[in-house]
């Protein structure tokens, strides 16, 4: 029995008291001592470790109520109940059973008025039962466990989801393997089920809390799978659902709300309202009462907002999503894998792949390597990841489509080399996405017009510039939270990148010299590639939007959670200006100071975008959650972004340039896929061997999101 159910049952006593608020003066008295005696006694065995203290006062409770006659059976149970749970942590079991068999008469004999309490106490009793090594009895009471709480809260209620936890941890104790891997499937049930009745018309601040509350039942599934050895079934495709859902999740439900309302005027003139207090709420300069006032009024208004926006057609269609559906879009040829990591035993955490493929009629569930290892010894990933995929999958295979997970976000593993000597993106089409999913859906057309390419930005340009820049421009700069300290992300300074004028401006040739014009780009060079400029291409339906520029990315300090909420003001990009801000100057009002951050870019609304190019140093980097990337990659996702192009690591200016100038000319003028010309341009990279460029330093740093044709 944990500390919360111990102190729900308290509440329940209470509510019980105050509803016998009828009772004479006296019997009411005695009712609010029994009360006290009842709580503090509870407060000894939870809190204190004073069992026996604690004992001794619930069993003069026992005995002066088992003699008073009509005393309510509800309450006389939670007595036996505590009483129980005293025993158990003094290990006298046979005791704890006698009492909680007592209890759940009580409880019976209560009838309906007591229900919800009799999941709890065969949860209770089952324990006992485990401690006394009899298997069967453990086994009928967590049966009666589950039982009873659907009878009471439903199939989906999250008492029945704890019932179900607690069974299905119990069986994979005592080997009981299919009743195990069902209750896991079952509890993803109840969680993909709520999710999808009740997620769009939460907020966005409810939606991150329920779903953190319950990754943990899901994610733990991995671990099951591992334990009991279930490498190729209905569970394994379970464990492929569950990464579907949870990929993507929160970023989809938001993006899929913000394209909802911008087809209805009224909707969106309420959204831009809950935009607003957002802003007020995050504005340093905001004083805290009023800063909770309009978080609190922003989700009164969400919430009205997810209730009238009932066609979220795309985010339903994203909860639909099952791994058949990923299995009815591969060919023969192709692989669908979600990596996944999870923690086995007390200190490690393994990383495993779940593998589709169409030949096969279940998912495959593949352990891989640990996480200590994959830190440890980088050299033969090849080796550990992809020989053992392959072997798998067989020599038919061409394509594969892969979505990492933990340390492989930020890990080039689609260029590894394998034990031939081969690159495994010379052997097969190595697709790198957010999300098998996306293999389902049926993708909007790009919509986008046209190109704009920003390179050799002036970083030094003046305050006064920089005024006359602003007035080009509307909108009007806002004081932003920032995260960052931008000297310790960049602590050498901001030196002009010569290369990424000639790339700008060999980019810009390349699209505008195309035979076949479906689009003009526009190069914003020096001291007009402003975040201003970038700011004002919100709208615009642009196609293509490539910088050429410095990025950065600051690590979580070690206090926070990998996923704290300002993860996405720690990274950004540097646009024309920004050694102002750099130098410690302090720029007039309205002026931007050429610092983009993800969380900037969130705001903006970049639908038709069907290729976002970061030629800039750690562009993919972020903080690692369970959906993804935090970083520059999920700002430009939630502004509408598709496929992006980006980097693992600081990258060499000379070889980027040469890169993205052949990435280019395959893609635009060639017209290759963006993933056949990315290859085709890092071989153009590796071909210059004088230079040392075949070293996977110059190269193998730029990786394409989510880069489907």
């Amino acid at each position: 029995m944990t500390k919360k159910r111990f102190a729900w049952l308290m509440v329940a006593y209470t509510i019980s008291l105050m509803a016998s608020a009828q009772l004479n003066e006296s019997a009411l008295n005695a009712y609010k001592a029994d009360v006290r005696s009842y709580e503090r006694a509870v407060k000894n065995i939870i809190q204190n470790q004073k069992y026996s203290e604690g004992i001794d006062t619930l069993t003069k409770l026992i005995d002066r109520s088992e003699k008073t006659t009509g005393y309510p059976s509800k309450d006389l149970a939670s007595y036996y109940s505590a009483r129980a749970n005293g025993y158990s942590h003094m290990k006298q079991y046979e005791r704890t059973v006698t009492d909680i068999q007592r209890a759940l008469a009580l409880l019976q004999q209560a009838g309906d008025a007591a229900k919800d309490d009799l999941s709890i106490a065969w949860m209770q009793l089952s324990q006992a039962y485990y401690y006394l090594d009899k298997k069967d009895e453990t086994m009928q009471a967590a049966d009666k466990c589950v039982e009873t709480a659907i009878d009471y809260y439903g199939p989906l209620h999250s008492e029945t989801q704890d019932a179900y936890n607690y069974r299905s941890n119990i069986a994979g104790f005592l080997n009981q393997k299919a009743v195990a891997l069902n209750d896991r499937k079952a509890i993803f049930n109840i969680i993909q089920k709520n999710v999808e009745r009740n997620f769009v018309y939460l907020t966005a601040t409810e939606r991150t809390a329920y779903w953190n509350k319950n990754l943990g039942a899901t994610t733990i599934m991995y671990a099951f799978a591992h334990k009991l050895q279930e490498f190729d079934s209905d569970f394994t495709d379970a464990l492929f659902d569950q990464q579907l859902l949870a990929k993507g999740l929160l970023l989809t439900a938001e993006s899929a709300l913000q394209r909802t309302i911008d087809n209805d005027s009224l909707l969106s003139a309420q959204y831009k309202k809950i935009r607003l207090l957002r802003k007020r709420a995050s504005d340093a300069q905001t004083p805290p009462a009023q800063a909770n006032a309009a978080t609190l009024e922003a989700d009164r208004l969400e919430r009205e907002l997810g209730e009238s926006a009932n066609g979220l057609h795309q985010f339903m269609d994203f909860l639909q999503v099952h791994q058949g559906d990923v299995r009815a879009k591969l060919t023969a040829t192709d692989l669908a894998i979600e990596f996944v990591d999870y923690r086995v035993g007390k200190d490690s955490t393994m990383y495993a792949a779940l593998i589709m493929s169409p030949q096969w009629n279940h998912v495959h569930f593949l352990p891989l390597i640990e996480k200590k290892e994959l830190e440890s010894n980088p050299s033969n990933l090849a080796e550990r990841i992809w020989q053992p995929i392959i072997k798998m999958g067989g020599s038919n295979v061409q394509r594969i489509y892969f979505a990492p997970s933990g340390l492989l976000y930020q890990l080039p593993i689609e260029s590894l080399q394998l034990s031939d000597g081969r690159l495994i993106g010379e052997v097969y089409k190595m697709y790198r996405v957010s999300s098998t999913r996306w293999l389902a859906l049926n993708t909007e057309p790009v919509e986008g017009k046209d190109a704009v390419v920003y390179g050799g930005l002036a970083y030094d340009t003046s305050i006064e510039s920089m005024k006359q820049d602003a007035t080009r421009y509307p909108q009007q700069r806002g004081e932003t939270r920032y995260a960052y300290n931008l000297r310790g992300a960049i602590n050498d300074g901001i030196p002009y990148l010569a290369g990424t004028k000639t790339e700008a401006q060999n980019i810009v040739k390349t699209i505008n010299n195309a035979s076949h014009k479906e689009m003009h780009a526009e190069a914003l060079l020096a001291d007009q590639g402003t975040e201003a400029s970038f700011k004002n291409l919100s709208g615009q339906f642009k196609r293509l939007i490539h910088v050429a520029t410095h990025g950065f990315y600051q690590s979580a300090p070690t206090s926070a959670s990998s996923a704290s909420s300002d993860v996405l003001s720690r990274c950004g990009l540097l646009f024309a200006g920004a050694d102002n801000k750099y130098q410690g100057m302090t720029l007039p009002q309205g002026i931007e100071d050429g610092i983009l951050t993800a969380a900037e870019i969130a705001t903006l609304d970049l639908r038709g975008l069907d290729l976002t190019t970061l030629s800039a140093c750690e562009t993919a980097q972020g903080d690692i959650t369970s959906e993804g990337v935090f970083g520059l990659q999920r700002g430009f996702k939630k502004a509408g972004a598709q496929s992006i192009l980006m980097s693992l690591w600081k990258v060499d200016d000379e070889a980027t340039c040469l890169l993205m100038t052949e990435f280019y000319k395959n893609w635009i003028a060639e017209k290759m896929n963006k993933h056949d010309a990315l290859e085709a341009a890092k071989q153009s990279v590796r071909s210059h061997k004088e230079k040392g460029w075949n070293d996977p330093k110059y190269w193998a740093a730029f990786i394409l999101l989510d880069g489907l044709e």
